[in-house]
């Protein structure tokens, strides 16, 4: 009995060692136009995302910008997988938003919670 159980918290442990979470701390990352915005990852190595720290979706676009973004379902090989595909507003830090923009991203953040 005390083998299996061995043997088992081996198999435990040898699964967590596959998985490794994000760090969830916010950390800097310099935009290429200058500006500085703080994010956070989410998730592992298997699936994993960027946010601003006040939780907003955010990608990088072409252009090296992190942008807001929103979820799209794409289809490879048979396989449906939801990606973030970015927008073609800039993020910033919630201190830096205007009026406009943090109401256009609550009526974004709305929408997707009705869809979910």
């Amino acid at each position: 009995m005390k083998k299996i159980t061995l043997i088992f918290s081996f198999a435990l442990l040898a699964l967590a060692a596959w998985s490794v979470p994000a760090n969830p701390r916010p950390m800097p990352y310099v935009q290429p136009n200058g500006d500085t915005l703080m994010i956070r990852l989410v998730g592992d190595e298997r699936f994993h995302y960027t946010t601003t720290v006040d939780g907003y979706l955010i990608a990088k676009n072409r252009k090296g910008y992190y942008c807001y973004a929103k979820w799209v379902e794409r289809t490879e090989d048979g396989k449906t997988f939801r990606v973030a595909k970015p927008t073609c507003r800039k993020a910033r830090n919630a201190d830096k938003r205007t009026k406009c923009e943090q109401r256009r991203l609550e009526r974004q953040k709305a929408k997707q919670n009705r869809k979910q």
